[in-house]
């Protein structure tokens, strides 16, 4: 449901109510890009981290690294889910070409929601196959 002011020519139209309209979307519009720039910084950094624990050879891979991958794949789900709801707040209801323009992994949409919240980091997405044989993008 849209809230729409009436029109200027209308005997109900309240100029500081249209005003106060206009700056809580714009304080929106400017909240969903501070929030897409957390969420930017924390998918870089879990880039980063999975590919730290790529390479890192298995059989002397430290729990330090699987710590810091859990840690941040924690964050990247809870900025995610951050920037879901402004959207939503926004009316932004489809997310899909979202999605894929900030080229979110598979298992971040899936765990998204708060970081306290979120469940370990299955292994099987420490490689980045998920455990349905899709890769993870």
């Amino acid at each position: 449901m849209t809230l729409r002011a009436p029109s200027k020519g209308s005997a109900a139209f309240d100029p500081i109510g249209e005003a106060l309209r206009h700056e809580t979307a714009g304080e929106m519009a400017a909240t969903l890009g501070r929030l897409t720039a957390v969420l930017t910084g924390t998918l870089a950094s879990l880039e980063r981290a999975r590919a730290a624990a790529e390479t890192a050879d298995p059989p002397g891979r430290s729990a330090a690294l699987d710590a810091r991958l859990a840690r941040r794949h924690a964050a990247a789900c809870e900025a995610l889910w951050n920037v879901m709801i402004q959207r939503e707040l926004c009316g932004l209801r489809r997310h899909d070409a979202f999605l894929r323009e900030m080229k979110v992994p598979r298992s971040v949409e899936l765990f998204m929601g708060p970081a306290q919240t979120a469940p370990a980091l299955p292994a099987t997405t420490r490689t980045g196959v998920p455990s349905d044989g899709a890769t993870d993008p």
